[in-house]
């Protein structure tokens, strides 16, 4: 079962990823693994193609980087998709939300 945005209409959907240190609360739990894990479960659950929905994905703390554009995996499987999710550094630094939204 497909994830279904209002009325099913295609979207492009951008993810935006706070890499910095400040989103690990307890040094037990690897927080930015489990964030990983969360990002491809929701990208499991939609529909990702040319003419469907659009993923891309932004990681930020005190600089930021496009881990993938919207049209680099079009064409690709969702297993490419979740290898770059899973590629995605933890940068630990300070938090520039800012930067990350430009």
């Amino acid at each position: 079962m497909y994830l279904c945005l209002a009325g099913c209409e295609y979207r492009d959907i951008g993810i935006l990823v706070d890499a910095s240190g400040s989103i690990v609360e307890d040094e037990t739990v690897d927080t930015f693994e489990l964030l990983k894990r969360f990002i491809n479960r929701i990208i499991g659950r939609m529909d990702v193609g040319p003419s469907r929905n659009l993923v891309g994905l932004v990681e930020y703390s005190t600089t930021a980087l496009t881990v993938f554009t919207f049209n680099r995996h079009a064409n690709d499987s969702k297993a490419d998709i979740y290898k770059s999710v899973d590629g995605m550094a933890y940068f630990r630094q300070n938090t520039n939300t800012a930067l990350g939204l430009k």
